[in-house]
């Protein structure tokens, strides 16, 4: 690109990655991001990838850049007898019985054509939630794992941060548009909520299927949604194989030259 997909700098430019690294992501966009927007995206990557998906990106053994910080145990809550108190415990993370978290969305206004009252902002009230065991289902990992560690009780946890996984997805969509289209093919609606971390209208422009769709051979799924033809809208879902959510993402108003791409 020579200049940065979000701010339109065009010094101290870096490769960014559509989807990032950490999850698996290949596509890149050369000499995109900016320092200053380099250390924003990266901030709420972070968190995505290290606190709501770290010990899934461990079990699948997914890309790192610091392989050798991985650690080999993670916490794990439990109670050692039936009346303790809850505490922690280490357990070797090929073992570590965690969750999975997306937030389960409605379609976003500007593809439906309602007009949400109330709340607009990052805010979620439904998850989808699956227990990623690997043994014979999540039941009988748990057993077998109190059994082998001789505590009484598991909670497996999970942590999900709504402002950051919209950023996250508001990210992997205005990028790919850009690589695929060009920075002159639409009018970007998004560069308020990945730049300034200002979600307080992300049900305007992020939302997705209600329904399950079946789990796919792919890690990932990207592409273009043709429901509205004056904006450029993403179909996102991440960690398909797992049948997680659908996401569907309006990135931007057509310009002239995107109406004719």
């Amino acid at each position: 690109m020579n200049r940065c997909i979000y701010c339109e700098n065009n010094t101290g430019l870096s490769d960014e990655h559509i989807i990032p690294f950490g999850l698996g992501g290949r596509w890149v966009v050369p000499k995109s991001s900016c320092a200053a927007c380099a250390k924003k995206t990266a901030a709420f990557e972070q968190t995505c990838q290290r606190k709501m998906y770290g010990p899934l990106r461990m079990y699948y053994n997914l890309p790192t850049r610091r392989r050798k910080e991985r650690p080999q145990k993670l916490p794990l809550k439990v109670k050692l007898t039936p009346d303790a108190e809850w505490s922690f415990i280490d357990v070797d993370q090929e073992v570590y019985p965690f969750l999975i978290t997306f937030p389960i969305l409605s379609m976003p206004d500007e593809l439906s054509g309602r007009v949400t009252v109330g709340e607009r902002d990052a805010k979620v009230q439904q998850l989808w939630i699956r227990g990623a065991s690997f043994r014979d289902g999540i039941t009988p990992h748990l057993e077998a794992l109190c059994a082998e560690l001789k505590v009484a009780s598991v909670m497996p946890i999970a942590n999900f941060s709504a402002p950051e996984f919209f950023r996250l997805v508001a990210k992997i969509a205005h990028a790919f548009a850009v690589a695929e289209l060009g920075m002159g093919s639409f009018v970007p609606f998004l560069i308020p909520i990945i730049r300034d971390a200002d979600t307080s209208n992300s049900v305007q422009y992020i939302g997705g299927l209600k329904a399950t769709e079946p789990a796919t051979t792919g890690l990932h799924e990207l592409s273009f949604d043709y429901s509205r033809s004056d904006v450029v809208a993403v179909r996102i879902r991440l960690l398909s194989a797992l049948e997680t959510p659908t996401y569907y993402v309006a990135v931007g108003r057509k310009t002239a030259i995107g109406l004719h791409t």
